[in-house]
Formats: structure tokens, sequence, C-alpha cells
């Protein structure tokens, strides 16, 4: 069975409450009627007895007789009244007209009520017809009567079945009217999400340029379709990232294998000395070796995507995490002639991972280095700022050129100063670096606002302040050690 659409389900549920509020509020009305047409005629038969009584009471004539009392303006109930006098025995004094030769009952129940002076209405639906009947107990020169007026219920009967017919169809009719309202409302209401559904059906992966449409409003489905016009975006910039990856890559690893073909090639046009053979296989060796580095670069960088071996978060120092950086980065640096000089810093604990950590800053530090000149100069200081430490490391390279700033981070990309500086490098160092960074609730973010140098920071959360007096006594003069790519 097709299970009922979202909107079947809205309108059902919305019949559903209103035909029980129009229930509930008929059930109502039908009780309040029938209590106000039975406490009316209640009223008109109390009020007929009590003047019968009063009759009575100044007429002692004997025997006893009905007077026959005018009735008041027409009302809705029936004036033919039935008037009975009883003695507290039962037996039957006098009776009205209407009565002929009939009698009001009197069971022994009642007799004993009236006897404890009570007055005593009911209803008797064994009668000719159904009757409603007030007993008034009287004393009538020293004798115990009772006055007995009694009213047919056929009228007040009619009208509280012509109130519930009337507030049944009443009913109905604004079920109907509010329910085919509701069906109109609803499509209405819904028609922009069938939109959004069609529009979004049509988008993939050729034209995830498209968005879906906006119905113009600040509600809820205006909400929800700015909000999937932003993931749509960022899926946009997924795929294009993607694209570029694997464009990437594939020229990365097309050019060491076409070198390494032509090598090859040219070894085995002519037969050659065991010398060139060495130095043609040497060659071939770096080859492969640049590519072995880049299969493993690539997959460490999966390795960090899928969540593979997370390492442990703990309190490190950032101390301990610049020294072990350094000691990784120095053969470079030495070899480029660059120093790296720590300035003054307060010692502050982090939340980290300490050898991702170490990895991601070694990386920024061997970056800085790489776009180094000879002779130049990397510095690293560290601040603490709104519960979080940063760690900034500063060059004095080419820099980075802005709108290529954010690319910098993308798995094989490699700047404008990386390509025509024909520096050593595959793209992934800052990738992976930015992925271990955040996945322990850090960032990395780049400051290269005139193109001379560039300034990377590590931002990462702190665990705790070391104390105060420790940042006095290891303070010093900047240390400087020789060390680290921009990838």
């Amino acid at each position: 069975m097709r299970p009922l659409s979202f909107r079947t389900r809205l309108w059902a549920g919305h019949v559903a409450v209103l035909a029980l509020l129009l229930a509930i509020a008929a059930f109502g009305a039908d009780w309040a009627l029938r209590r106000v047409i039975l406490g009316r005629v209640d009223e008109e038969i109390l009020a007929l007895a009590h003047a019968e009584a009063a009759a009575l009471a100044g007429n002692r004539a004997v025997p006893l007789r009905i007077l026959e009392i005018t009735p008041g303006p027409p009302s809705f109930v029936r004036l033919d009244k039935l008037v009975q006098i009883t003695d507290l025995d039962g037996r039957v004094a006098a009776r009205s007209a209407s009565l002929g030769s009939a009698r009001l009952p009197m069971s022994p129940e009642l007799l004993a009520r009236l006897r404890g002076g009570e007055t005593v209405f009911g209803t008797i639906t064994d009668f000719a017809e159904p009757i409603r009947m007030v007993s008034l107990p009287i004393d009538l020169g020293g004798g115990h009567y009772a006055v007995e007026v009694a009213m047919s219920l056929d009228d007040a009967y009619a009208a509280t079945r012509i109130g519930r017919w009337l507030f049944l169809s009443m009913s109905v009719v604004i079920l109907v009217v509010i329910g085919l309202t509701g069906v109109v409302l609803a499509r209405n209401a819904l028609r922009p999400i069938d939109r959004i559904v069609n529009r979004a059906r049509r988008i993939g992966e050729a034209n995830l340029a498209d968005r879906l449409p906006h119905p113009g409003t600040a509600d809820e489905i205006g909400r929800l379709v700015e909000t999937l016009n932003e993931m749509l975006g960022r899926l946009e910039r997924s795929f294009e990232v993607r694209r570029m990856f694997s464009a990437d890559a594939s020229h990365e690893l097309r050019s060491p294998l076409s070198r390494l073909r032509a090598e090859l090639e040219v070894a085995l046009r002519r037969p050659r000395q065991v010398a060139e053979y060495e130095e043609t296989l040497r060659s071939c060796l770096d080859e492969v070796e640049r590519v072995q580095g880049m299969i493993e670069e690539l997959l460490e960088l999966a390795r960090i995507d899928t969540n593979a071996e997370r390492e442990a978060a703990e309190a490190v120092s950032v101390a301990d995490l610049i020294d072990a950086a350094l000691l990784a980065v120095r053969p470079r640096a030495e070899q480029h002639g660059v120093s790296v000089v720590t300035e003054q810093h307060p010692d502050v604990l982090v939340n980290a991972a300490p050898v991702a950590a170490k990895v991601a800053l070694a990386n920024i530090l061997d970056n800085a280095v790489k776009f180094s000149p000879a002779g130049g100069q990397v510095r690293i200081a560290v601040t603490a700022v709104d519960g979080e430490a940063v760690i900034a490391v500063s060059d004095a390279g080419p820099g980075v050129a802005p709108d290529e700033a954010e690319r910098l981070f993308q798995p094989f990309y490699r700047g404008r100063a990386s390509r025509s500086t024909g520096a050593a490098g595959v793209g992934l160092g800052l990738a992976i670096s930015r992925v271990l960074i955040q996945r322990h609730g850090g960032r990395i973010s780049l400051d290269a606002p005139d193109q001379q140098g560039a300034k990377f920071s590590v931002h990462l959360p702190r665990a705790e302040r070391l104390a105060e007096e420790s940042i006095a006594s290891s303070a010093g003069p900047p240390r400087a050690a020789p060390t680290t790519d921009r990838d």
C-alpha cells in the first residue's frame, strides 16, 4: 500500500482535529440547550404550583377544587398543564379538567418525601405521554396535602431534537467548508516545495551551479531554500576541488613518469658504457623515489581523511611542539642557509595530538624555509588570545597572491611562486597540515597582504596556562635554529 503524502496527512490531521472540536462543541451546545429548556419547564410548573397553593389558601371551600388559572403570555412550551391535589396518603382530592378521568402517579417514595416537606421534581415516561411533574406539599386548615402540576415534554423534546439537528448540520457544513479550504491552502502552501523538489531532481554533478528557486519570503520554506542553496554551494566547491585535485594529481604523476620513460628510451637507443647506464639508473631511481614519496603522502592524506588511527588529544606544551618541529626541519634550513628565530613567548598548554601537531607545524616551517632566500630568516611567535594559542610562522619569501591564498591548502595545488622558482614539492604539505589541525579543533590562517613574505598562523585550543613565574624564568634572548615548504 502506497503511503499517504505529507499533504494528505497534513489535511487529514487538520480535518480530524476540527471534527473532534466540532463534535465537542455540538454535544456541549445540545446539553446546554436541553438544560435550558427543561429548566424553563421546571420554572413554569413550579410557578403554577405556587399559584394553585396560594389560591387554595385563600379559598378553603370544601370539597377542594382546582382553580383554573389563566395562563400568562404564550411561550414555546405547551399551555395545557395537568393539576392534581392529593392528600399525603395518595388519595386524590381534586384534579384539573385537562386530566379527565386520569390521575398523576403517586409512588410511595414520592409520598414519603412529601411528608418530609420536600418539593419533588420528576419525569414520568409511562404516562400517556412523557411529562415533567412537580409535587409541592401544603397545609390547609390542619390538613396536609400536595399540589401536583405536570406538563407534557413533547414540545421540549421536539425543541431539543431541532437544536440537535441544527448543531449537527452546522458542524457538517463547517467541516466540509473548512476541509475544502484546507485542501486549497495545503496545495498552495506546499506548491513551493513541489517546485523545489522538481528543481532538485534536475541538479546533478554537471550543473551544480544551478540553485533552488527561492519563494521570496523569509518564512520556514525560505530559510530551507537558503540552507539548501548554501549546501549546494559547498558541494559545488567540493566537486571543483575534486576536479582540480584530479587534474593536479595527474600532472604531478605524469611529469616524473614521462621523464623516467624518456631517460630509459634514450638509454636503450644504442649501447652505452657501464658508467652511463649507472647514471641513467640513478636518475630513474630519483624519479621513482619522487613518485613513491608522492604516493605515500597521498596515502597519508587519505588515511587522515578517513579518520583511521586517530591520535588522542592531550595537553601538550607549545614549546615542546616548536622544538620537535625545529628538529625535523633543521637539515633543510642548514642546506638553504636559513635561520629560524623563535621569539620570546609565553609557554602555554594546548589540546592537541603531539605527533599530528608536530607534523603540521613542521610542514609549515619547512614551507617557510623552502621559499626564504639564502641568509634569510624565519620567525616563530606565540601569543595566547581568547582561549587559544596562536603559533605564527613568518618568512621573507615571494609571498602569496590574494587570489590563491585559499587554494594553497588544496591537495596538489602549487602557487605561482612555487612554479616560478622550481621549488621541490608536490603540493600536499599544507593540505595535510590543515586537516591535522582542524581534526583537533584548530585552524590555520594565512596573512600575506603585500605579497612580500607570508605569515601562517596555527590556532590551537588552550588547555591551561602554566605558572606565570615560569615565563619569567624561562625568558631569554631569541633562539635561532636553522630549519623548514610552501607546497
